[in-house]
């Protein structure tokens, strides 16, 4: 299990690929960050899946449980399932893009206060 430093570290790794040259007229967004650092974001998700708080993801096997659930469902109740999951994927990348922008709000603070 990773401790905190070992994550903040990791995740410096990833802010220290990041394209953050020239007058930025706005902050990357999640996407467009995880795209400049793909292989060190997934190093980072690596670690915090081995904690055991956190159990690895597959997507495409959700998808499968979501169609299969649907499937044996009468159609009005099938039309509930794949609203609730379509809402919980908002969801989560919506949580997602706020733990994003806070991070890129505390490092800010911390920079400022380490540079007086």
């Amino acid at each position: 299990m990773p401790t905190s430093e070992e994550l903040i570290e990791l995740a410096e790794q990833c802010a220290t690929k990041l394209d953050l040259d020239g007058t930025l007229r706005h902050v990357p967004s999640f996407s467009d960050t995880e795209e400049q650092c793909e292989e060190e974001y997934e190093t980072l998700l690596q670690a915090i899946h081995e904690d055991e708080l956190f159990a690895s993801v597959d997507i495409q096997r959700q998808e499968e449980l979501v169609e299969s659930i649907a499937a044996a469902l009468p159609e009005e109740a099938r039309m509930l399932i794949i609203e609730l999951a379509d809402n919980h994927a908002r969801h989560v990348w919506m949580q997602q893009e706020g733990a994003y922008h806070l991070g890129l709000a505390v490092g800010g603070r911390l920079k400022v206060r380490r540079e007086h």
